[in-house]
């Protein structure tokens, strides 16, 4: 299986090119014409980069772009527009693109960016899988739900056993965090955690993570290495997204389940393990294994004890809990804490991204918050409220809208001409000069604190407060 991209165009000769384009390459095309179709892709499958067009029909592509990242986080994006201007390819950035390319497309150049994008999303991916093998389990019990504490209540009593258990539920609920719960209150607490998250992984490149390998086993195997399952023999083994495993895979993967013992690639010894394995997905497996995309057996095994994460929208009364939790973890004391109107709003919300998204928006309120004041809804972005909620929409009001953008000093009808240095050096400098300038006003000029915050020294940041001109307003 290659590496899955996304295209988001209603340019049907446009969409056809690039897919015939990126198919020579190896990588895996999926299509969207709307946005709602892209959002559906990306809910059920692994994307690990996005083409997306900056116009969508009567829809703009930079109101999509956030609502994709909030999914994905890890997941990169590259604008595609007519006409680019300073102005946009600042706003897509700040959106949470990782580049912007010019129509018509240069293949080379398009390919080039395409690639580093990939490399950004691989970067990405293991930066999250180590914050979750370090994130502290409390974030799942701080809530007061019922559905959440049967949720707990059950994996605390299948810990003390060795049974296979599956974790189901939708992007962002939670089960990396579950898993690791259940580990840590089971005997093996005192063993190895070893992850690994199947989407977007090769038949062979998942072999050789699970099973490990013998020098010369294949091109490029120049010496012997240890798989994951030896890795966390006396532990657990938590396989993620584990319904976009290589079906010949799940064959290896079930007879090792049931042997308690493998061979690596390329060797004649077999190598027995003592390893509990938890396996999430967030497909519906049951439909897999009718559409045979899924072995029927494998699913028994791993289902033998299954957990269902509810969606955040499911279970409301954890949302206001959570938000405070994670309010305290952005540690910003200077925040008073939520406003009221800010708790109806985070009510009102569905949550699609589920827990991860409320992080997401809680830090980036935090950090847009001046000191001394509660969170406001002018910090938060725009958060559609449940049609079932009786609450209005929330869009933040103009000086809302401005504090999230970057001003441009660049007429915003500017040409960018495509891969002009001068141009995109304009547009990075833009970006880190209104980043400072948030940075300085979180911390009231503290120069200091602010050059703690942001990782440099006091003289770097004093250069930079020089080179734009910044003076407190």
């Amino acid at each position: 299986m290659g590496q899955r991209i996304l295209i988001v165009d209603d340019d049907a000769p446009l969409v056809e090119a690039l897919t015939g384009l990126l198919g020579q390459a190896g990588y895996e095309v999926r299509s969207a014409e709307t946005a709602e179709a892209a959002l559906e892709l990306v809910r059920r499958e692994s994307i690990e980069l996005v083409l997306l067009d900056i116009r969508l029909g009567s829809a703009s592509g930079l109101d999509l772009l956030p609502q994709l990242k909030v999914l994905r986080p890890e997941m990169s994006v590259i604008v595609l527009t007519g006409v680019g201007t300073i102005a946009t390819a600042v706003e897509a950035m700040q959106r949470g693109a990782d580049n912007v390319i010019e129509k018509p497309i240069d293949p080379p150049r398009f390919l080039a960016l395409v690639a580093k994008g990939l490399e950004a999303y691989a970067l990405r991916r293991k930066t999250l899988q180590l914050e979750r093998l370090s994130a502290p389990s409390r974030v799942l019990i701080c809530g007061e739900g019922s559905a959440l504490r049967n949720v707990l209540r059950l994996a605390e009593a299948v810990a003390a056993r060795d049974t296979t258990v599956l974790l189901c539920g939708e992007t962002g609920t939670g089960k990396g965090l579950l898993a690791r719960f259940i580990h840590d209150a089971s005997p093996r607490r005192k063993g190895p955690f070893v992850e690994l998250n199947c989407a977007g992984l090769s038949r062979e490149l998942t072999e050789s993570e699970l099973f490990g390998h013998e020098r010369g086993a294949f091109t490029g195997a120049v010496e012997r290495k240890i798989g994951l399952f030896e890795a966390a023999d006396g532990g657990t083994l938590f396989l993620d997204e584990i319904g976009e495993m290589d079906y010949a895979v799940q064959a290896k993967l079930l007879n090792a389940l049931e042997q308690k013992r493998f061979r690596r690639l390329g060797g004649v010894t077999e190598i027995e393990v003592n390893v509990r394995l938890i396996a999430a997905t967030n497909r519906d497996l049951e439909r897999d294994v009718a559409a045979g995309r899924f072995r029927k057996d494998l699913f028994y095994r791993l289902s033998a004890f299954s957990l269902y994460l509810p969606p955040l929208r499911e279970r409301r009364e954890d949302i206001l809990p959570l938000a405070r939790h994670f309010l305290a973890e952005c540690q910003m004391p200077h925040v008073r804490g939520l406003s009221r109107e800010v708790e109806e709003i985070l009510l009102s919300y569905d949550w699609p991204g589920n827990v991860r998204e409320l992080k997401n928006v809680i830090e980036r309120a935090a950090i847009l918050c001046p000191p001394g004041s509660e969170l406001l809804p002018i910090h938060l972005p725009p958060l559609r409220a449940s049609a079932t909620a009786g609450v209005k929409p929330h869009t933040p009001d103009a000086e809302g809208v401005a504090a999230s953008r970057v001003p441009s000093e660049e007429s915003p009808d500017q040409p960018l001409s495509a891969g002009t240095p001068s141009s995109i050096s304009r547009v990075v400098e833009e970006a880190e000069r209104h980043l400072l300038k948030l940075a300085l006003r979180a911390h009231n000029w503290n120069v200091s604190a602010t050059a703690r915050e942001l990782g440099l020294s006091r003289d770097t940041l004093y250069r930079k407060i020089k080179k734009y001109n910044l003076a407190p307003e």
